[in-house]
């Protein structure tokens, strides 16, 4: 099955649903209920999906982490129901969706994008069969939304560390609206402060929230759960970090459908706001330069041919691994679906008239790979400074850094 020839109506929707009592997990299938005993802790996970250096040629790890998941998840009845309704979707040439459906903070942090079929030996998030999706169980919900004629993006960058290139995102989104006139609306406001955006989506209205930049872990919840804020300009007593409840709230003033949020540590961010919004698009733990760029790239032609969300999503999982093969870095974009599908955006029969699907000129392989490393270096400062702001190592990483912006200057990259 390959999700670019049907739509949302060709999509069987296999809802697994969470709940908690206590200590005690179940899972929920079509009326038949089971134990589900959590696998992993958070720091596995994490430690985990951490692993995305440019010298990682294996995903044994993730596949390990993926099989373990799939056999806690899909065993006994469910299994079998799970089976069941993949044989009549095959049967009949339809897709799959998965839904994971919990409002259980501790168990937000298990990688369901991992999941992975050991008897297909295929990561399912990946095998163009399946559309995973997450949806909150108390989340929003609204009988309708008509479909789009044009398609209103709102895309701001905050690069407050200057090694994030977020303007990139906005120059590939610049392009693409030029390319598809007829379809996009883009409007693009650079270093935004919390106050400029506040001003922003309370007198505006968009179909698309994107940002680039970076969130930030607060801290833990005493039910398991991540604090994050999105981190903005910011100066003086200025508080430049974003609360996710007001953004939520501000999105949803603003008729905002979709939240790309295109900025490592945003997954609990994106979760916060399907409280409030019909879908939302986070990343967990760090996320390269590169894998926020191919998300960037490979989404947005798919919302303006109107693929429905959770089968673009699908794509984009793909595009990132094209582009860093072995890093796991696709099974970090989480997407929060409260729709019964993910068709609430462009009219299809406009977009089919109108859609132009530009094609982005592919990174030069020299300035690629020094950009990977520039992003890997960035990290280890970062990690360093914290406990160590002048030992030897941290001048060491330092000079090397200033070397790998010098090249890329030479080869017409500016990086702040």
């Amino acid at each position: 099955m390959i999700f670019g020839t049907v739509g949302a109506e060709q999509i069987d929707d296999f809802r697994v649903s969470l709940t908690a009592s206590g200590e005690d997990v179940s899972i929920e299938v079509d009326g038949t209920k089971e134990r589900f005993t959590i696998p992993f802790s958070r720091d596995e996970v994490e430690r985990a999906l951490d692993d995305s250096s440019p010298n990682r040629v294996s995903t044994d790890p993730l596949i390990s982490f993926g099989s373990t998941l799939f056999t806690s998840l899909f065993s006994g009845q469910v299994g079998r129901q799970l089976w069941g309704q993949f044989a009549d979707a095959e049967k009949s040439n339809r897709g799959l969706r998965l839904r994971i459906v919990s409002s259980v903070e501790r168990l937000q942090h298990l990688p369901w994008e991992l999941l992975f079929d050991p008897s297909r030996s295929d990561f399912m998030s990946l095998s163009g069969r399946v559309a995973l999706v997450r949806t909150r169980l108390e989340g929003y919900s609204d009988s309708q939304l008509l479909p789009l004629s044009r398609l209103r993006i709102l895309a701001v960058e905050a690069d407050v560390t200057g090694t994030l290139r977020s303007r990139e995102d906005l120059n590939i989104l610049s392009a693409f609206a030029a390319a598809n006139p007829n379809a996009i609306d883009l409007e693009v406001m650079e270093q935004v402060t919390p106050q400029a955006l506040r001003d922003k989506l309370k007198h505006g209205s968009y179909d698309v929230f994107h940002f680039a930049g970076t969130g930030e872990v607060l801290s833990v919840s005493k039910r398991g759960g991540l604090q994050q804020s999105l981190r903005m300009w910011g100066s003086g007593s200025l508080d430049p970090l974003f609360d996710r409840n007001e953004l939520g709230e501000l999105l949803q003033h603003a008729g905002v459908r979709l939240a790309v949020l295109n900025a490592c540590h945003s997954d609990w961010i994106a979760r916060s706001l399907a409280k409030d919004i019909p879908s939302a698009i986070g990343l967990r733990e760090n996320v390269s330069v590169d894998g926020c760029l191919a998300v960037c790239e490979s989404l947005y032609p798919g919302l303006a041919s109107a693929t429905p969300l959770d089968l673009a999503v699908t794509a984009v999982r793909q595009a990132i691994d094209r582009r860093l093969p072995g890093t796991g870095q696709w099974c970090k974009l989480i997407l929060y679906l409260q729709r019964p599908n993910g068709s609430f955006f462009l009219n299809p029969n406009l977009a089919a008239e109108s859609s132009v699907i530009l094609q982005l000129p592919k990174q030069n392989k020299a300035t690629a790979k020094l950009s990977r490393l520039l992003n890997v270096y960035q990290l280890n400062l970062n990690a360093l400074e914290r406990v160590a702001r002048s030992s030897d190592v941290v001048q060491d990483l330092r000079s090397k850094i200033d070397d790998l912006k010098r090249q890329l200057k030479d080869l017409g990259i500016e990086v702040q």
